[in-house]
């Protein structure tokens, strides 16, 4: 048998395989630009796919990559993509030319989950711009505030729960917890479900709520990569993020309501009737169709469910690690409670600074999204990235990145920036609004439902507080720390503290 041409076929394939994965990787040695050298395959993702590294650390360590650059080069796999470093860069892209800036690159595969793919969030062009001003007037302070009364309800059944936890059961991990509250929140503030589900912890929606939307695994973050990068892959792979039996099921809760509704004339304060209410502002054939609103409601739900919660997890954390800072926004919130006759209005939880600050101080230090995308869609240039360099210009279809933990733990930005200290924030509105604080991004694209996931921590932490204290607890981690190689921000081992009835 001749073996040569089989040898030869196989040495064709490897070669041509090589090719593939580094076709890009001279990208920026063509161009000048600083970046570290990529590693076949992996670009510069090496140690995040390994495992060796979390996010936020991952994050940090590319924005620390060249302090006198004003951006730099990095290989996602094997896409080029530039990182800015610099402010006004920032400002520049995501607000002066937010127009030439104003997609973000294809984070999934349609075919494979088209619920997912509806969200606002993937929607790009004027497809992004007709559905963001259809949903703009849905989360004015105003509208969130007629689902105030939803929320506290939902923390004040949390809290009272808390407060009458048997002694051998105060220790407790928080994640498992603290999304039993968003799950609730989300199924009463959108989709008109009331639940309990610490009473009732197998209800589908938070069964569905725990497959569907947890990401802090291993294998949902190479399927997440893998829409990413390899959509191909993934269509002949079929790799959902989301099953399609779960996607049936938040589909008909929307069309059922909805259709409830408009057969009983049937109203209520919640995100579903602010829909229903904005359609019949608008252009006969330019309505939201039930599968939009299905779409849209989902997506406060995926993003809701486990961001919030984790966000809150970290806030529960640090207050525990700070009992000075623990001892202080609850000599606020009693306060506050004094003031109102022992009601927590909107107003009365918005006014609380301190509040404020440290929920804002947490969002710096350790935010949930650690990264920022925007994609091109207009060749745009920028100026050298140092001295003595050429401009680049960013071609239409090209990535950018803004390191969003990197740029909130710089010390040109933040003094002490490591350190936890919601004195930064409080009656500092210039910190709050400056361009190096951007936990929900940046210009017309950044997070439509920042107003409802502030008002959601806010709302919780102040029943909770008022009834509750929270401290380290033996299996507690600390400092904080968090699992590697995972998209999702969660604490290594969960979070654990312990939970006790103030007496």
């Amino acid at each position: 048998m001749d073996y040569l041409p089989i040898a030869l076929s196989l040495v064709a394939v490897i070669v041509a395989f090589y090719y593939f994965i580094t076709r890009n990787h001279n990208f920026f040695k063509k161009h000048g630009i600083v970046h570290v050298p990529p590693t076949p395959l992996f670009g510069n993702m090496g140690s995040f796919a390994r495992r060796q590294i979390t996010m936020p650390d991952f994050v940090v360590k590319i924005y620390q990559m060249d302090p006198k650059a004003k951006y730099i080069g990095f290989y996602e796999f094997f896409t080029p993509i530039i990182v800015l470093r610099d402010l006004d860069l920032i400002k520049a892209v995501t607000i002066k030319n937010a127009e030439q800036f104003s997609d973000h690159r294809p984070q999934l595969n349609k075919k494979v989950d088209p619920m997912l793919g509806g969200m606002l969030f993937m929607m790009n062009g004027e497809q992004w711009k007709d559905h963001r001003n259809m949903l703009s007037p849905t989360f004015t302070s105003s509208k969130i505030k007629t689902m105030f009364k939803l929320m506290s309800e939902c923390a004040s059944r949390f809290a009272e729960h808390l407060s009458n936890l048997p002694e051998e059961q105060r220790e407790t991990e928080m994640k498992g917890l603290l999304t039993k509250y968003t799950n609730d929140v989300i199924a009463s503030c959108v989709y008109n479900v009331s639940i309990d589900s610490v009473k009732e912890p197998n209800n589908v929606f938070y069964m569905y709520g725990r497959i569907c939307t947890t990401l802090a695994t291993f294998k949902k973050s190479l399927i997440i990569l893998a829409h990413r990068n390899a959509p191909w892959l993934v269509e002949l792979l079929q790799l959902k993020i989301v099953d399609s039996h779960i996607a049936k099921f938040f589909y008909d809760q929307v069309a059922e309501t909805v259709e409830t509704r408009q057969r009983t004339g049937d109203r209520r304060s919640d995100i579903l009737q602010l829909f229903m209410d904005n359609n019949k502002k608008r252009e006969p054939g330019k309505e939201m169709t039930v599968q939009d609103m299905a779409n849209h409601a989902f997506s406060f739900f995926f993003g809701g469910f486990d961001t919030v919660s984790s966000q809150s997890c970290i806030v529960a954390h640090l207050l525990a690690e700070n009992p000075d800072v623990h001892k202080r926004l609850q000599q606020e919130i009693d306060e506050t409670l004094k003031n109102n006759n022992g009601e927590l209005t909107y107003d009365a939880v918005h006014e609380m600074k301190y509040l404020d600050a440290v929920i804002n101080e947490t969002l710096r230090l350790y935010p949930i999204a650690t990264l920022i995308e925007r994609m091109c869609v207009k060749d745009f240039e920028l100026p050298p990235a140092r001295p003595g360099d050429k401009s680049f210009t960013v071609k239409a279809g090209m990535s950018i990145w803004i390191p969003v933990t990197g740029i909130h733990q710089d010390p040109k930005y933040y003094e002490n920036p490591l350190k936890f200290d919601p004195d930064r924030f409080y009656e500092n509105k210039t910190v709050a609004n400056s361009n190096a604080f951007l936990p929900f991004g940046l210009g017309p694209r950044m997070c439509i439902g920042n107003r409802f996931a502030l008002t959601e921590m806010k709302v919780l932490f102040s029943h909770v507080l008022a009834k509750c204290n929270i401290r380290l607890a033996p299996r507690t981690i600390t400092p904080l720390q968090f699992e590697k190689g995972v998209f999702s921000v969660t604490g290594r081992n969960g979070f654990w503290l312990a939970i006790e009835p103030r007496k």
